[in-house]
């Protein structure tokens, strides 16, 4: 007979493949990210913008917010805002900051006065895999750099 606790168990998410899978897809989606160096504007075929704010860079690690900027007909579509960490020398891209709400824990006892999901910045990098694959499929692919914006 197997035990109950065996039968309940929740399958272990593994966050380094999901930070290097994401990595991978953020490297598709916007080419130039690796050369960018200042707040700038990409853009898609469709002329969807999202604009770019390297936050800090450092030899190995570059630090960017995100801001996915939706047209005026969509005024009912929040826009997206991400503060993410690539790591170039481990391959890896990490979500810091979501919709404004900074400093993420791994865990979160719940309920919590944020209430967040026990689990949130593992479904917040989840999130952001999942963006990129919508983008991918759809041929979303940021690359045409506009002028720098203003700070």
């Amino acid at each position: 007979m197997v035990h109950p606790f065996l039968i309940a168990k929740r399958k272990r998410h593994n966050a380094t493949t999901l930070h290097e899978a994401n990595f991978r897809k953020l490297a598709r989606v916007i080419p130039a990210l690796p050369e960018l160096e200042i707040a700038t504007t990409v853009k898609n075929a469709t002329g969807m913008q999202l604009s770019l704010h390297i936050l800090e860079t450092s030899k190995y690690t570059k630090t960017f917010s995100l801001h996915l900027q939706h047209s005026a007909e969509q005024p009912w579509l929040p826009g997206l805002h991400m503060k993410i960490r690539n790591y170039y020398d481990a391959g890896v891209s990490e979500v810091l900051a979501f919709q404004h709400k900074h400093r993420l824990n791994a865990r979160y006892n719940y309920p919590n006065c944020d209430m967040f999901q026990r689990n949130e910045k593992w479904q917040i990098n989840q999130f952001l895999g999942e963006w990129l694959d919508h983008c991918l499929r759809t041929d979303c692919i940021f690359q045409a750099v506009t002028e720098p914006l203003n700070r």
